[in-house]
């Protein structure tokens, strides 16, 4: 009987591969020499008896057996990473919980609410991961999460949803910018010089901005466009918790939106219905 799989180190390389489509920064990824990713390929396609890679000039792509190979590698390198975890923190650590959230999520919530959920549960061992909605819920289908804090809802039968709050989006500037001080309407807002904070739904994007509209700025982390309001004549739509100390502060101010509200962005909690029967899951969600 062939056994696949000789080494989780041939599905790291796979995964890294994958990722960076090229031979050459997989070496550097990994800190290992190109033919050593290359004999790992070439070992774990001989093993599974399919080429994984389609190879051309400017790099190389999966194979449709690539494509399947993955989803299960990566939870197969994941659980060998939590077990390791598990045992390394035997006797120290009860629990291990890995935890998605959107990077606004984070920086509004989840951040103080870890903080006291340490303070409360010293014996349960805790990661985060940050990134956006899409990637945070294919990692959480594909097991590499336990619990995702995401801006949209998940709907699936096999999985819980919670919304667990809302923030109101507000237009925002520099205080020393004197321009609209009296609001400005929905329909002008277009006209501004504004940086996309990625925080607007799909469906207020589009009545806000023609197809057309081009953004000079563009910021995936809204995080990021906050620092480039400062002493500008920029505008961004945030969540107003995002800036409420600048706003406290009278370094940063709201302008008025007339004729319309923006709708509020909401955050979701998504878990398996699995996962929470886990201890972990259960402290944290009662933490919650």
């Amino acid at each position: 009987r062939r056994v696949l799989f000789r080494s989780t180190e041939q599905l790291k390389t796979f995964l890294s591969l994958a990722e960076t489509k090229n031979f050459s920064r997989s070496a550097e990824a990994l800190i290992i020499s190109q033919s050593t990713v290359s004999k790992r390929i070439g070992e774990l396609e001989k093993e599974t008896g399919q080429p994984l890679f389609l190879r051309g000039r400017g790099g190389v792509r999966l194979t449709g057996a690539g494509q399947a190979l993955r989803e299960y590698a990566e939870q197969i390198v994941n659980l060998e990473e939590k077990a390791l975890s598990q045992m390394n923190r035997t006797g120290q650590y009860s629990g291990y919980l890995i935890l998605g959230s959107a990077y606004a999520y984070y920086d509004m919530h989840l951040c103080s609410r870890l903080r006291v959920f340490a303070q409360r549960h010293p014996d349960v061992s805790v990661r985060v991961k940050c990134g956006h909605t899409g990637a945070l819920l294919n990692e959480l289908r594909r097991a590499l999460l336990d619990v995702a804090f995401t801006h949209h809802p998940f709907h699936n039968p096999d999985y819980v949803c919670t919304c667990v709050g809302e923030d109101e989006l507000v237009l925002v500037t520099d205080a020393k910018n004197t321009e609209h001080c009296g609001g400005i309407s929905y329909a002008s807002v277009k006209e501004l010089p504004l940086i996309d904070s990625n925080f607007l739904y799909g469906t207020t994007q589009r009545r806000l901005f023609p197809p057309s509209c081009q953004f000079q700025l563009r910021m995936d982390i809204a995080s990021c466009a906050v620092p480039l309001l400062k002493g500008g004549g920029w505008y961004a739509i945030l969540a107003r918790k995002h800036v409420e100390a600048l706003l406290q502060s009278g370094r940063l101010r709201v302008i008025p939106i007339r004729g319309e509200e923006i709708p509020p962005v909401q955050h979701y909690m998504v878990y398996r219905k699995e996962s929470g029967q886990q201890p972990a899951v259960q402290k944290f969600i009662s933490a919650l």
